[in-house]
């Protein structure tokens, strides 16, 4: 056989699902044609399909050295970076792949979902169309479009696009699956759990679909319900993360401790290789308080999987919580060290071990961890929180370039919305209908409250008119601020300041007596604000306790006589205080005389457009 019969039979075997054939033929025309790009593209989508992504990019590396101007290749090859969580990467490739090839439907789509990926809604927008205007009878593109215009608030555009496209797909899965997380998000979970009952008639037997409708069963109300659906996730899937997290949710917030974490212990007793379960039940342990059992599941799975990253990762942060730093920064090391440690994973491992080596006083290293988690994630917020103490605990003068407490933090009133005399008079109509929201008894696991609860979904999604109002009087509160701020284009708040912003997600906290948030940061956020509601009388700014205030700057590392509040704020009904996501900020516990009186609160993420 000539190279082009051996490549033709490569193709066809590919095309058949025949990945070791198919690879075999392409071997054979690198030996008759060594570098032939087409076989060495063939054999990287063959180790891709395969789950050999180191082998894939190693194709794919020669193939488009033998032959750069090969459009396909970079986009199938902006793939699988996007896939590896190489953003930067697959957005070069894609960038040159519609330099030689711009009207390539295939790589708009692809880009238009790596700008989803990274947040960047308007970009996503933009690529997502133009694939539709390329390929308009190709379904995939108006899902993830609809998410895109729901980011930017557009959310009639963003129901239209998915009806349009539900009247010429109206059995599209995909499609009728965004439709009804949109509706969650839009607060109508009855209208999604009837697309949801619906697809269940015609796939009764998939698990994420009853996974689902237990969510949005928990939303309306209906614990019953939601247990049942998602034990019904769970019969038909027993190893679906999800359903085991929000089932253990549901027993948590119901103080149901016979049935808390009981099917997820029997789960992976049964199948003890179940590396994400033994993860996700080790967390829900953590979270609910359980330390020495979750570390004793993380040791268990070392001996039996090996010293996997992820699972020395989690050992580390057991052991750094009984004070052997040192063990948790050696753990830690030995994962960032390990051959398939994935860019994802390293971020949170390179912030971690930086977390270490600031409590060990090795301050230098802890700047070098952080800029290379800086340039695997330069958005991420808790990085910049961790480089703001650094330059701190240093004396460098960037603590005060990044942090400027003066200009960055403020603290101002809610302005009133319209018809009515007052902003107390408002407040008296919006908290009722925001404290009703409230139908949890407990803390959520997963949050930083400690002693109350939290509203489930995005509380200015809510259509109640009062809740419209507080939002409208919100936004016209941040749009003045973000007027005010300066510019600077390495800032990471300032930088990205274009006066354009979108909730990027909204709740309500109600802390009891004695209750406080934790210090910590909002990685994934930007700009963050927190209105306060409602106060109890211990609260007052003649306090020298400084009960119920929010201190910032005061970080979650435990460095005794080295933290530093830099600023505390006496909340007032009505307050809206704005700052940077990257700051470090918690509450002073407080006290009631007669331990009713509630501290409720209305926190938001903010992005930017």
């Amino acid at each position: 056989m000539h190279a082009q019969q051996f490549l033709q039979a490569a193709i066809a075997a590919f095309g058949q699902g025949q990945l070791d054939r198919a690879g075999q033929f392409a071997l054979q025309v690198l030996q008759l044609v060594p570098e032939q790009p087409d076989a060495l593209h063939l054999l990287a989508l063959c180790a891709r399909q395969q789950g050999q992504a180191d082998q894939a990019l190693q194709w794919f590396k020669r193939s488009l050295a033998a032959a750069p101007a090969q459009s396909v290749v970079w986009s199938n090859y902006g793939n699988l970076l996007q896939q590896l969580e190489q953003t930067d990467q697959a957005e070069q490739a894609y960038q040159r792949a519609l330099s030689l090839a711009p009207e390539q439907a295939d790589t708009w789509l692809n880009a238009g979902l790596l700008a989803l990926r990274i947040q960047q809604p308007a970009l996503a927008q933009q690529r997502l169309q133009k694939a539709q205007q390329l390929r308009p009878d190709d379904p995939r593109s108006y899902a993830p479009l609809a998410s895109a215009l729901a980011q930017l608030q557009q959310v009639t555009a963003a129901l239209q696009t998915l009806e349009q496209a539900l009247v010429r797909w109206p059995a599209q899965s995909q499609l009728l699956w965004q439709k009804a997380q949109l509706l969650r998000d839009q607060q109508q979970a009855g209208a999604a759990a009837e697309i949801i009952r619906q697809m269940l008639i015609a796939t009764p037997q998939q698990a994420d679909l009853h996974f689902i409708a237990g969510c949005l069963q928990h939303d309306l109300g209906q614990d019953q319900h939601a247990e049942s659906a998602l034990l019904q996730a769970i019969a038909l899937e027993p190893l679906h993360i999800g359903a085991h997290e929000a089932l253990n949710q549901l027993y948590w917030e119901q103080q149901n401790l016979a049935k808390f974490l009981q099917l997820t212990s029997q789960t992976l007793q049964a199948q003890p290789e179940a590396l994400a379960l033994r993860y996700c039940l080790a967390t829900l342990l953590i979270q609910s308080g359980d330390n020495s059992e979750a570390t004793r599941l993380l040791e268990a799975g070392l001996h039996l999987h090996g010293r996997l990253p992820d699972l020395l990762h989690a050992l580390g942060v057991q052991v750094a919580k009984t004070g052997d730093i040192r063990q948790a920064a050696a753990l830690t090391t030995e994962a960032l060290q390990h051959p398939q440690t994935p860019p994802a994973f390293r971020v949170r491992a390179l912030i971690d071990a930086a977390n270490y080596a600031i409590r060990l006083q090795q301050l230098d290293h802890a700047v070098q961890l952080l800029q290379q988690a800086r340039q695997l994630s330069p958005q991420d917020q808790e990085i910049w929180a961790y480089l703001g103490t650094c330059w701190r605990l240093l004396g460098d003068a960037k603590t005060d370039w990044l942090n400027n407490y003066p200009t960055l933090i403020d603290a101002r009133p809610l302005p009133t919305p319209p018809g009515y005399q007052s902003l107390a008079e408002f407040l008296a109509v919006l908290n009722p209908v925001i404290r009703r929201l409230h139908t949890s008894t407990r803390q959520p696991l997963d949050q930083s409250v400690r002693g109350g609860t939290q509203t489930l979904g995005r509380l200015l999604s809510e259509p109640d008119p009062a809740i419209q109002q507080f939002r409208a009087a919100l936004e016209q509160r941040i749009h003045e601020y973000l007027q005010r701020l300066p510019q600077d284009a390495e800032h990471p708040l300032l930088g990205r300041n274009n006066k354009q912003f979108r909730f990027s997600g909204s709740w309500s906290v109600r802390l009891a007596d004695q209750g406080f948030h934790t210090n910590h940061v909002h990685p994934q956020g930007w700009l963050s604000a927190c209105t306060y509601l409602e106060l109890p009388d211990c609260i007052r700014p003649d306090d020298p306790l400084r009960q119920g205030w929010l201190k910032l700057g005061e970080t979650s590392l435990l460095l005794g006589d080295q933290e530093e509040v830099a600023q505390a704020i006496c909340p007032v009904p009505g307050l809206v205080v704005l700052f940077p996501s990257f700051v470090w900020h918690g509450t002073y516990p407080f006290h009631t005389s007669n331990g009713h009186d509630f501290r409720m609160t209305a926190p938001c993420d903010i992005m930017p457009v």
